[in-house]
């Protein structure tokens, strides 16, 4: 194991999910407030950000076999 150079992949999906829970606590503040349309933006950015796109989703299954 590299201290360096910790697990890139690791530290990303913590950092994803940060980022996620980020946005889950900014949605439901400005619901909370009633900006909608600061609602409607960090939903779309939170779901372009939880949702795979189909080539991600092709390209992990032709690699797995």
């Amino acid at each position: 194991m590299n201290i360096i150079n910790p697990d890139s992949l690791g530290f990303r999906k913590m950092e994803k999910e940060r980022v996620i829970n980020e946005l889950e606590k900014a949605i439901k503040k400005a619901e909370v407030e009633g900006k909608r349309e600061d609602v409607e933006k960090l939903k779309k950015e939170l779901k372009d950000l939880t949702h795979e796109s189909f080539w991600d989703k092709f390209i992990k299954n032709s690699i797995r076999y």
